[in-house]
């Protein structure tokens, strides 16, 4: 199956027996910017020509963004790349994956520790395709106890999740990068840092075996 077959996370929760809740889990860890760097990044918000398309926001926008936090946690960002776990039949490209590097940069290695989808405005769908997405980067890291983080997002506005085992969590809080941009680097400031986290674990436990 694809995940772009799945309309909304319920059928992915149905599919794959997951629980679902809704909790505020996401904490804010302080991110540093200076104030350059920060227009440059709220520059793209202003111009109403850059979400005519998922792709011109996911360009302008969203990979800024990610890139900038990313980046100071160490955790690189690969775009839409191909992501299949042939164990339960389920793949697909996702927008982005956070993964640690391998062979000289060229490949992702495993955990894959996050996935992110932007949608121009369909939250559902959205929530469908990465949760399936994050059902699949599970199964392959072939370790339950790594967390997954998704992020979803139109740009402006970010909803963020987590699957541990076989529970999916949602924030039940939406972040405006207009309103609080602040706020949405600290946020993932603390979903990167995390995730940095998991990925060493994972690694230093496959070294250790």
């Amino acid at each position: 199956m694809k995940f772009t077959d799945f309309k909304t996370r319920t059928e992915v929760f149905e599919k794959f027996d997951i629980d679902f809740e809704i909790l505020n889990f996401v904490k804010a860890k302080d991110f540093q910017i200076d104030e350059k760097d920060k227009k440059r990044l709220l520059k793209p918000f202003s111009k109403p020509r850059v979400f005519n398309s998922e792709y011109s926001i996911c360009e302008m926008i969203i990979s800024q963004i990610l890139s900038e936090v990313s980046e100071a946690n160490d955790l690189p960002l690969w775009s839409h790349y191909y992501l299949e776990s042939k164990e339960i039949d389920l793949s697909g490209v996702p927008d982005y994956l956070f993964a640690l590097e391998k062979r000289g940069g060229e490949l992702y290695k495993k955990p894959i520790v996050c996935t992110a989808e932007a949608k121009k405005d369909k939250f559902q769908d959205a929530w469908g395709e990465i949760s399936a997405a994050m059902v699949a980067a599970q199964t392959e890291n072939g370790n339950d106890d790594i967390p997954i983080y998704g992020l979803v997002t139109t740009g402006i506005n970010w909803q963020f999740a987590i699957l541990k085992r076989k529970e999916f969590i949602l924030h039940g809080e939406t972040i405006s990068a207009t309103e609080n941009f602040q706020k949405l680097l600290d946020y993932l400031n603390w979903i990167f840092f995390d995730a940095r986290k998991n990925a060493d674990i994972l690694e230093k436990l496959e070294n250790e075996s």
